[in-house]
């Protein structure tokens, strides 16, 4: 029994990477693989991993990224120094055998890995922001602690070249969703529900509620198509992560009230129902600012909905020509002329595109597959070294 021990350092309520680890660990062969998740404090994801047979542990994490206050370092540090003892102890106590960390800027997990001569490999989760310096610098601690660096698209592999040399430690692994084998029998009629006529159009958008998904740009855009195409509809899914992200919430509930489009914007909240509800809708929108490798665009292509999304992060590897449409990021005019373009297109024939090219490239089986072979490989270069 091989012994994997996940670190996940932010406590967070929506989505992210917890949503991707689960579906890693749902992925594994319990045969071969135990899982232990150790998190920095409780969240709604603890159940889900226990539910998958996970071990879920808590304990402090030290992350080194974009600073938030004066102390900011000089805290991870003191936090750091107590993770090291912590992970070292879980690492003794559990028998682990590799250690894989999520988040660039999650530093401890890998230093106690090359301590004891146990693997460990990195995920990284983000896309090279200004200053790319402070990037690259995070990045090549990465490269030097850990034993193989994952990255989810090219765009993030800039952060891993210095003096014209990229990292020989990077491989690029997709994130991947299980597929839905059979379409989900729907609780709620989305239309009942929202009092819409057959014929109305709905776009859904999925999205924690952050100002890097650009939301306020598809508000625009359905203003300003209110008038011209009343049968669109818009739907909004998600909520807030962060308390810091309340304002934001509430930046967009009055835009939908300050321009009238209580009846053709609805913002739906929190759903688990969400499969149901994007095959009840006819496209889904992604217009991030900011974004890496939004799963939510993989659910959608899964559903057979067309897509159109913004060019950002690993977007443009998921969105091909014929499954979609790809906008430039912060341009609500962009999006409108989309939004028309799209349903003036053999739409639902470029969502069933997208549903194959979903199945042949971005699965939970490929995912997991691609993973565990970096496992093995560091696995099996451990057992070559200690047998010599």
């Amino acid at each position: 029994m091989i012994r994997i021990l996940f670190i996940q350092p932010y406590a967070s309520h929506v989505g992210g990477v917890d949503s991707v680890l689960l579906q890693l660990i749902a992925g594994l062969d319990p045969e071969r693989y135990r899982s232990y998740v150790l998190l920095s404090g409780p969240s709604p994801y603890v159940a889900k991993y226990e539910a998958l047979g996970a071990e879920v542990l808590f304990g402090p994490l030290a992350v080194f990224g974009k600073p938030t206050d004066a102390a900011y370092y000089f805290r991870n540090l003191w936090i750091l120094l107590r993770s090291l003892r912590a992970i070292r102890a879980i690492v003794r106590t559990y028998g682990i055998d590799l250690i894989h960390s999520h988040k660039m800027e999650a530093i401890g997990a890998n230093l106690v890995g090359k301590c004891l001569g146990i693997p460990t490999v990195q995920t990284v989760h983000e896309l090279a922001r200004k200053p790319l310096f402070a990037y690259r610098f995070v990045a090549w601690l990465d490269h030097a602690f850990n034993d193989k660096v994952i990255v989810l698209c090219e765009r993030s592999k800039i952060m891993f070249r210095w003096f014209n040399r990229e990292s020989d430690k990077l491989t690029k692994i997709y994130n991947g969703i299980a597929v839905q084998e059979a379409p989900v029998a729907a609780r709620t009629d989305l239309r009942d529900q929202l009092g819409l006529s057959p014929d109305d159009r709905i776009v859904i958008a999925v999205a924690r509620l952050s100002p890097m998904k650009g939301l306020e740009y598809l508000i625009e855009a359905a203003s300003a198509l209110k008038e011209t195409e009343p049968r669109l509809k818009f739907v909004i899914v998600g909520d807030v992560a962060f308390e810091h992200e309340m304002p934001y919430k509430q930046t967009l509930q009055k835009r939908i009230e300050s321009q009238g489009l209580e009846r053709t914007v609805f913002m739906l909240g929190l759903r688990r129902d969400v499969p149901e509800l994007l095959r009840e809708s006819d496209a889904l929108v992604l217009p991030s600012v900011y974004d890496i490798f939004p799963t939510v665009i993989l659910e959608g292509m899964d559903a057979g909905l067309p897509v159109i999304a913004t060019d950002v992060g690993g977007v443009p590897e998921m969105v091909r020509e014929g499954t979609g449409l790809i906008v430039p990021p912060q341009d609500s005019e962009a999006l409108r002329a989309a939004i028309v373009r799209l349903f003036s297109l053999e739409y639902r024939q470029m969502g069933r595109r997208g549903r194959e090219v979903f199945r042949r490239e971005f699965t939970r089986d490929q995912y997991v597959q691609r993973t565990t072979e970096v496992y093995e490989e560091l696995l099996a270069r451990r057992r070559a070294v200690s047998t010599s």
